[in-house]
């Protein structure tokens, strides 16, 4: 169960550097380098939204265990892969100058962009490997207690020296894997 878990933050947290390096490499193509009027910009723009609806409906895919909408992220993340095709375009002879300012930043976060999405989609498959084998209802049922206060302040005040804990009595708190 621990291991399911471990894997299942893994997850989370790759989903969040996606978003972090999508939007840098995006922000650096839209404001520095492309032009307005030409297709390359009309296609960027059209690739924010689906991006993002990817990443949000895999972090609720995974999260829920849902097998239908974590098999077409996977799927989307594979397409979207073929975003490599832009590191091409910064070296080609025929778009060299247009890349010419920011070939180094934009080489370096589509480079580390394109391995996050590896390791994620990589990760996604053993998470949805992971799917039905009781994570879901572990974190959902987990049901922690919380120790009640059995002192008030004014008898704390005058058993000062003979307390050792503030929070003596009260349910054991159960173990809990969610951090949510």
């Amino acid at each position: 169960m621990a291991a399911m878990y471990q894997w299942y933050q893994i997850m989370i947290c790759l989903l969040k550097f996606d978003f972090f390096c999508f939007t840098g490499v995006t922000m650096q193509l839209l404001i520095v380098v492309l032009q307005k009027n030409s297709a390359e910009f009309g296609v960027t723009i059209a690739a924010i939204p689906v991006v993002l609806i990817l990443l949000i409906l895999c972090g609720i895919a995974v999260q829920r265990e849902i097998k239908w909408i974590m098999s077409i992220s996977l799927v989307m993340m594979l397409a979207a892969l073929s975003y490599l095709y832009k590191l091409v375009r910064f070296y080609e002879p025929s778009s060299r100058d247009q890349y010419e300012t920011t070939r180094a930043t934009l080489t370096t976060f589509t480079i580390v962009a394109f391995l996050l999405l590896f390791a994620t989609f990589a990760v996604g498959l053993r998470c949805f490997a992971d799917f039905n084998k009781g994570l879901l209802s572990s974190k959902v049922n987990a049901m922690p207690t919380r120790p009640s206060k059995i002192h008030s302040a004014e008898s704390k005040m005058n058993n000062m020296s003979q307390q050792t804990s503030f929070y003596a009595a009260g349910a054991p708190v159960a173990p809990r894997i969610s951090i949510e």
